[in-house]
């Protein structure tokens, strides 16, 4: 029978590895697509995958919940560190639809689930907030109870929001309504940058080697957890 130590390094470093080496090919594939496909207009658009760069029409529907900006959508990301990693005590999104023109034509956006890459301070803030504090009280009724409760005395936060005028690329499916004659971008596996093409495929190869690395680490414990069990089975 396996000790623990020996279970242990086997289910985290299974996980670890398919984890973190899912989102590290995810992250080279991106930086791939976008170095390939180049932006289209929208007026050339053809149904398929597409990178559009354009200004987002619609209003401010949405309230950011530290900033209070008001907004087309934000997403907010809230971590408490745990020994040497970090772990998610809130991660939440609201979205409303939008448009993204051109000049030359529309894309409807619904990115209630797209991939976020922003970078400009216009559009994402950091901070950090003590718990317990009226800052933290203050979200927790805003946004209810949090994913797991805070065990240490400060929490990192990232909050990003996307804004009317804004100019943003998306990255995804394009799909036409035939009914409306309206173009729309596929919600799933859609990405949405503030960046040119070139900051944007800088940042997914870096995201994809901190992800490659993890991997590298969860190969070394499941490594470690097998050489335990071919040991343990001799003996």
């Amino acid at each position: 029978m396996p000790d623990l130590t020996t279970l242990v390094s086997l289910v985290a470093g299974s996980l670890m590895t398919g984890i973190a080496g899912w989102f590290s090919v995810r992250a080279f594939s991106d930086a791939r697509l976008l170095a390939e496909i180049g932006s289209t207009p929208m007026g050339e658009l053809t149904e398929g995958l597409h990178e559009v760069r354009g200004t987002v029409q619609a209003g401010a529907e949405a309230v950011a919940p530290i900033s209070e900006r008001a907004c087309v959508g934000w997403r907010l990301l809230v971590e408490q560190q745990r020994r040497s990693t970090w772990e998610v005590v809130y991660d939440k999104r609201e979205m409303a639809p939008f448009s993204l023109e051109d000049g030359t034509g529309t894309v409807a956006v619904a990115a209630e689930k797209a991939e976020l890459v922003l970078a400009k301070t216009a559009r994402v803030r950091n901070g950090v907030m003590s718990v317990p504090g009226p800052e933290w009280e203050a979200l927790k009724a805003r946004l209810g109870d949090p994913a797991v409760e805070p065990t240490t005395p400060f929490l990192r936060w990232k909050e990003e929001s996307i804004e009317p005028e804004d100019v943003i690329t998306a990255i995804g499916n394009l799909n036409k309504d035939e009914a409306t004659n309206q173009w729309a971008a596929s919600p799933d596996n859609l990405l949405l940058s503030d960046r040119d093409d070139a900051e944007v495929v800088r940042q997914q190869r870096r995201r994809g080697q901190r992800h490659a690395m993890w991997a590298l680490a969860g190969l070394a414990v499941l490594a470690y957890g097998l050489w335990a069990l071919v040991a343990l089975s001799k003996g």
